[in-house]
């Protein structure tokens, strides 16, 4: 099942449905577009807010201002002593940085989100990311449990048991406010087709 609204009708969407893997490479579905604007701006700001969050080399960024605003983002949750479902879809992203090439930090970030914050530091995050080769662009996330806590909660990730997470792939559009919403082990081609035609008119 996938969603594309207007980006505080997306926010509400995406965080309240299922994720379900898409159906085809192309959405067909028609699809309101949001213009990007000051008011646009703002409104998306006010939502996804300027948490703090810490990424895998120690460095403070702010949520919405340092990661979402004026790019494509993919938006996935795991933890790094997850032995189920988190290295698979970590490595299908893996495949997704790959066929993004030089489009990966730079139009698109790839973002990864802890579920276990406690347990998570900016240290381990980095040696997990080493693991898959993660590039430039792609931040491996933590912070204070709050803080984590409030950012899961805007994203529809939040989960009282961290092995309980959600397997959702977020893909946004921040300068349209356009998302998307499929499963992070989705055809990485898939996934790439859906940050490649996010925008397209119905």
């Amino acid at each position: 099942m996938r969603r594309a609204a207007p980006v505080l009708a997306a926010a509400v969407a995406l965080a309240l449905a299922p994720a379900s893997p898409a159906a085809e490479p192309a959405p067909e579905r028609p699809r309101a577009r949001a213009a990007a604007s000051p008011a646009g701006d703002a409104a998306a700001a006010a939502y996804f807010t300027d948490t703090e969050l810490v990424d895998q080399d120690g460095r403070a960024r702010r949520f919405y201002t340092d990661l979402l605003r004026g790019r494509k983002v993919l938006i996935h949750f795991a933890f790094t002593s997850c032995k189920g479902a988190c290295p698979t879809m970590t490595a299908n992203l893996a495949r997704v940085q790959a066929l993004l090439g030089k489009r990966a930090g730079k139009e698109v970030a790839i973002l990864t989100i802890t579920v276990d914050p406690v347990n998570d530091t900016p240290k381990v995050l980095k040696q997990f990311a080493a693991k898959f080769n993660a590039g430039d662009g792609w931040r491996f996330l933590t912070g204070t449990p709050e803080n984590v806590e409030k950012v899961l909660g805007r994203l529809g990730g939040l989960t009282k048991k961290p092995e309980e997470h959600t397997s959702t792939l977020l893909i946004g559009d921040t300068t349209t406010g356009m998302w998307v919403k499929t499963i992070a082990t989705e055809r990485p081609e898939t996934i790439v087709h859906l940050v490649d035609h996010i925008n397209d008119k119905p």
